[in-house]
């Protein structure tokens, strides 16, 4: 613990709201006493940090390595959970389009389900005119959005159906409900989501620490693999 629960200035701290952040910056300035740099590494890095604003020289080599110390840690030691992380939330951080067209008549929403099935009427057309909500103004059009962003009823539906399908009608709450899945876009493991999902794990496990802090307790052995 940085300070002890009864400190003043650590009381102060927590009151004012700041007191995560001391602990943040503490846990991380344990991450780079763990990283070390080449030499070469830390000339590069000191010389590309030299318009900073006047430190002392040891203050000048963290701020200017601290950065490239940090993400040498989360890459050592996040990147093996990586594919598990993405292949449990992958669903998740799919984007769907979807029609949607809601009425308050059953016997109407019916009749139209009919319509479109058989190639009679257009679904934009439809949820233009008949549709009671928002969407009618987009022919019904929904998204890109978050499978979970929408109502509960409809993302369970969603989530089963093929692109094409045309899903109901259902009741929700007092409106009666038809649905057509668009597209479905599938988010791919590439670089940019690769460095997304380390800093989501690396941001949970700082804030486990942060956590056993502020309880008085000891952190986690902070460990430095370099590959």
């Amino acid at each position: 613990m940085i300070f002890p629960p009864d400190d003043p200035a650590w009381s102060s701290l927590r009151r004012s709201g700041r007191g995560n952040q001391l602990l943040e910056a503490w846990v991380e300035e344990r991450i780079c006493e763990q990283v070390l740099l080449s030499d070469e590494q830390q000339s590069e890095l000191l010389e590309a940090f030299t318009n900073s604003l006047p430190l002392i020289e040891a203050d000048l080599a963290y701020a200017a390595t601290r950065p490239t110390r940090l993400s040498l840690y989360k890459k050592a030691a996040f990147t093996l959970h990586v594919e598990e992380r993405f292949s449990r939330t992958k669903r998740q951080r799919d984007r769907l389009i979807y029609s949607l067209l809601r009425c308050g008549s059953a016997s109407r929403v019916a009749e139209l389900a009919l319509a479109i099935r058989e190639g009679e009427v257009d679904f934009a057309a439809a949820a233009i005119r008949w549709s009671e909500g928002p969407e009618s103004a987009q022919g019904g059009r929904i998204g890109p959005i978050s499978p979970e962003a929408g109502h509960p009823a409809l993302n369970e539906r969603l989530a089963h159906a093929n692109e094409g399908d045309l899903i109901g009608p259902f009741p929700v709450g007092d409106m009666h409900v038809l649905l057509r899945l668009d597209t479905r876009i599938s988010i791919r493991l590439d670089e940019a989501m690769q460095q997304q999902l380390i800093e989501e794990l690396y941001q949970e496990w700082l804030q486990r620490q942060v956590e056993l802090l502020a309880r008085g307790e000891k952190i986690e052995p902070i460990e430095y693999l370099p590959e």
